[in-house]
């Protein structure tokens, strides 16, 4: 399994020199940079001899895949240019976070909202993305942040409805831990959980979501025991951090004691 970090332009060197195979960026920063700060994210690549294997932040929040104002045209346009520069990148894998992009506008559907994604993703997203020898999963996100997708199993039904060999989910340990997703739960997906973003969802501060420091500050060897009976190819870091060169070398320790 290959472990990563989250991160832009400025994390690239540290995470190459921390010893990660690979770097996940952001997705609607790729597609909407202009020729100058695209090609300087890949010469930043290329100097440290680090992937940039998979990819979030997929839309803007400005840009609605719900509700009465949904362009389609306008996505087409920059799902077009955000999935060629993705693959002159070399990223395998999308993720579909996008709580403001998808979320269900009040007083709408719901219904019709689960449509509209279903719409969107087995129209556009998955046959785009397999144009361009990609992936694309699903990212549940808890329901502080979206109103729609909020469990792993969520995520795979749309998946499994979608039924495009490139589609599937991802679970991310916060959103799983606020959830009250399981390992159980992740291993009874093999086959459509596909990637995975790791954190220490708790801290005794109150904190949330932050890098890992101490392997038995959380269960993550049950994490990386379940990713691994499922064949999860990846998992990055998302977090937050104050400090992130030195939080990047500690837990970095912690991904390669379990992978």
């Amino acid at each position: 399994m290959k472990i990563g970090v989250c991160g832009g332009i400025d994390r690239i060197q540290a995470t190459a020199e921390a010893g990660f195979d690979y770097i996940e960026g952001n997705f609607s920063n790729i597609a909407l940079w202009d020729d100058e700060k695209y090609y300087s994210f890949n010469n930043e690549l290329a100097k440290y001899s680090l992937p940039c294997e998979a990819a979030n932040c997929f839309l803007p929040g400005d840009m609605k895949i719900t509700g009465n104002n949904v362009d389609y045209n306008s996505l087409e346009n920059y799902l077009v240019k955000g999935f060629a520069r993705a693959k002159e990148t070399g990223i395998k894998m999308v993720v579909m976070g996008s709580g403001g992009a998808r979320s269900v506008p009040e007083g709408f559907s719901f219904q019709k909202a689960v449509n509209q994604i279903v719409h969107f993703v087995s129209q556009y997203a998955g046959p785009i993305a397999a144009d361009n020898g990609i992936d694309f999963v699903f990212e549940p996100l808890c329901k502080a942040e979206s109103n729609i997708i909020n469990t792993i199993k969520d995520g795979a039904m749309l998946a499994s409805f979608i039924n495009l060999p490139n589609v599937g989910t991802l679970g991310d340990l916060y959103h799983m831990h606020v959830e009250g997703d399981t390992y159980k739960d992740v291993r009874e997906l093999k086959g459509i959980f596909r990637h995975a973003h790791i954190s220490n969802p708790v801290s005794q501060n109150g904190d949330k979501r932050i890098y890992m420091k101490n392997p038995d500050e959380y269960d993550y060897k049950g994490f990386f025991d379940a990713l691994k009976f499922v064949g999860c190819e990846r998992v990055s870091i998302e977090a937050g951090t104050d400090n992130f060169i030195k939080d990047v070398f500690e837990a970095v320790k912690i991904m390669k004691m379990y992978k």
